[in-house]
């Protein structure tokens, strides 16, 4: 039949035909609205609500980071959804105004939408529209159609409603000229017709989701540029309390006798393998109820090789009257905090984490109000990369609270709070900040001279600990290699300082030479 002489029957018949397309459009706004909610629900809320417990019973590291993708991708699914809910809305408030405004267009283009499917089917249920010589490809149920109007060659005109996906659809013109054929039982069965748009939904959601997990691994392994950081969550320990003597390793031997060349000193008894600390430069010494192995747990090694016995990181214990502490595991997996006020006499301990794997760097600091930090950086899969892990504690470390935790994208160097909130990140290469206790970091703009480059020596007493001054001034020394000169290919440590809290650094000074022994 001619498009144009269809066109004016249908004018006819411009009354059910807006009634039925505003009906079927009102019935799609409601679905979408209930996508939207049941989406918001799912993705936002039960998505939120399911990371936070399972982020609490999660004991591997690696599983971490897979819970971690899976979160992200619940959210950008939300996120996705909430941006096709509101994209549909404005597409049927565009329609409704030109249906309003333009009947005639609206009825030009269904009718050519119709012309392509000439072709119509019927099983008891429904009707099957089809190209020429072609398999069907619509199917509307007849109790869903209705007849518009009659042609002057006696032709019947139908309106249907074809669906799209679940809860959606769209209306559909056709012919019937005489009783349309039975559908042949050799066609496609009718629930696989209309199968676009699922098909189109389905690998929507299989792009989203490779994208966010590519996208997860790239922020992780990216050097911390702009605030890739966990949600902040709480996790308290179990409060210390005072060990007994049953709870406490016995000791075996007797205490040193011997002068110490430090007022505060930790000793390494070779032959016994015993520690024992002096508050007083050797006069007494006091047993420490530790093994070394327990104090060494984790990699102790650089690339110059594994560190001897006897030698420690840094900052992974402190040695004074008031307040004595060694960050320990006995197990590779749980951290411990064991402390002790009193020389030694007695001690107490508290647990950090019960989830430190593969534990590599480690450092605690205090702050005057006893306050303080205690970070530690696991291997993760990738094979530079290393996973932060930042806890706090406002009491002398009785208890520890996990407060945030991020992923590097070279070994870390160096960890520094210069109070609870403003800390640094070093690696050989570049030197983050955070002013949020750990919430994002950013990457600090270092000034490095044309005759020095970075990518000194991984030393086992850590560089670039960033140091308070005075209220505007930041200090730390960075060991820069020397590139030109007499002392090419030597390493120095060289001051430099920092007056925006650490968000640029300029070069001071060259100090001294630094070398792998020291």
């Amino acid at each position: 039949m001619d498009q144009e002489l269809l066109i004016i029957e249908l004018l006819s018949a411009a009354e059910p035909i807006y009634k039925r397309v505003q009906k079927n459009r009102r019935k799609n706004l409601v679905a979408a609205f209930l996508f939207l909610v049941v989406a918001c629900v799912l993705f936002f809320g039960i998505g939120s609500f399911v990371y936070q417990r399972l982020e609490m019973l999660v004991r591997s590291f690696d599983t971490g980071y897979w819970l971690r993708g899976f979160y992200h991708f619940s959210l950008v699914l939300g996120m996705i959804s909430v941006a096709a809910v509101v994209i549909f809305f404005i597409v049927n408030g565009i329609q409704g105004i030109r249906l309003r405004r333009s009947f005639q267009r609206f009825l030009e283009r269904a009718v050519k939408k119709a012309a392509k499917y000439p072709v119509v089917y019927q099983d008891r249920d429904a009707y099957y529209l089809a190209e020429e010589a072609r398999k069907p490809k619509i199917r509307l149920l007849k109790t869903d159609c209705i007849e518009l109007t009659t042609t002057f060659d006696g032709a019947t005109i139908y309106l249907g409603i074809r669906q799209e996906f679940r809860g959606f659809s769209g209306t559909q013109l056709f012919v019937l000229n005489g009783e349309p054929p039975v559908l042949p039982v050799t066609l496609p069965k009718a629930h696989e017709f209309n199968s676009k748009w699922s098909l189109m939904l389905i690998s929507f959601v299989f792009a989203g989701a490779v994208g966010v997990f590519v996208y997860d691994g790239m922020i992780r392994q990216q050097n911390l540029y702009g605030g890739n950081s966990e949600p902040a969550h709480s996790t308290p320990s179990s409060e210390a309390a005072p060990l007994t003597s049953d709870e406490l390793l016995a000791q075996p031997g007797a205490a040193p006798d011997m002068k110490a060349n430090q007022t505060n000193q930790l000793d390494l008894n070779q032959q016994t393998q015993e520690l024992y600390l002096t508050t007083n430069g050797g006069t007494n010494w006091s047993f420490v109820p530790l093994k070394p192995e327990w104090l060494r747990s984790g990699s102790y090694l650089l690339t110059s090789g594994e560190i001897p016995m006897g030698y420690w990181m840094d900052k992974t214990y402190s040695i004074s009257k008031e307040f004595s502490w060694f960050i320990y595991s006995e197990n590779q997996k749980e951290l411990f905090f064991l402390f002790s006020t009193d020389n030694g006499k007695a001690w107490q301990k508290s647990l950090v984490s019960d989830t430190a794997q593969r534990i590599r760097y480690r450092k605690a600091q205090f702050f005057a109000d006893g306050s303080g930090v205690l970070v530690y950086s696991s291997a993760s899969p990738e094979v530079s990369s290393e996973g932060l892990e930042i806890f706090q504690t406002n009491d002398h470390g009785k208890t520890w609270h996990r407060n945030n935790g991020t992923t590097i994208g070279q070994p870390v160097q160096n960890v520094s709070f210069v109070n609870p909130t403003l800390g640094f990140v070093s690696t050989r290469e570049n030197l983050y900040y955070t002013n949020n206790s750990g919430g994002s970091f950013k990457e600090a703009v270092v000034t490095i001279p044309a005759d020095y480059q970075t990518g000194g020596l991984d030393l086992f007493q850590s560089p670039n600990e960033v140091t308070q001054v005075s209220t505007n001034l930041l200090e730390t020394k960075f060991y820069l290699l020397k590139m030109s000169g007499i002392d090419q290919g030597k390493m120095f440590a060289c001051l430099y300082r920092s007056s925006d809290n650490g968000e640029t650094w300029q070069f001071a000074e060259q100090l001294s030479e630094v070398k792998p022994t020291e």
